[in-house]
């Protein structure tokens, strides 16, 4: 079913036609080969957020028009997903229009990623911030990060749920972030987040 959507969503706007589906890269690689095909749309979660067999899967088809998906947005990923050398960054959870716009904008030969602000690790920006947070804070905005809520992040960390809220509170105030999803694009510029993808 979210196959077909995708399918549908990305004809809307740009006029191809995924001609099939792949269940690994490998596979893709195959179907490649024998199709052809203008645009390819790689689902990070079952390709088990390997980067770099990203990267390679990229570079041995070079030139091609790749989109990474994802389920949520997660800023790390998106950044991930580029460096390896995809040309845009979309999520299932999405509104219709800003799927079809990344879709629309690769296929015209462009790039599409979430705004993301120029913080790097090597940067005194970065370093600052980092020297104004807590080891425990540095863990909520590393959970934050990936999109976790603040149950999760009080169950993964084995703190209460009002322990979680004020450690975010004060995360937003310290880093300027005017909300979660700005707090989780500072972070995925110098916090890579480790992920239990198995």
């Amino acid at each position: 079913m979210c196959r077909g959507a995708i399918a549908s969503a990305v004809a809307s706007v740009s006029g191809f036609i995924l001609p099939g589906f792949a269940n690994s890269l490998s596979e893709a690689s195959a179907e490649i080969e024998r199709e052809k095909p203008d645009l390819i749309l790689v689902d990070l979660f079952s390709i088990g957020y390997d980067f770099k067999g990203l990267e390679r899967f990229i570079a041995r088809h070079s030139p091609i028009r790749l989109i990474a998906i994802d389920d949520r947005v997660n800023p790390s990923f998106a950044r991930q997903a580029k460096d390896a050398g995809a040309k845009g960054y979309a999520c299932k959870s999405f509104e219709i229009e800003a799927f079809q716009a990344t879709v629309a904008t690769v296929a015209a030969g462009g790039e599409q990623f979430p705004a993301m602000p120029l913080l790097d690790a090597r940067s005194g920006a970065a370093a600052r911030l980092v020297g104004k947070l807590s080891p425990r804070q540095l863990e909520v905005l590393k959970c934050i990060a990936i999109g976790m809520g603040n149950q999760e992040i009080a169950d993964t960390l084995g703190i209460t749920l009002g322990t979680a809220k004020s450690h975010t509170h004060t995360i937003l105030k310290l880093t300027g972030a005017r909300n979660r999803t700005e707090a989780a694009l500072i972070a995925g510029r110098f916090l890579v987040p480790k992920v239990d993808t198995e």
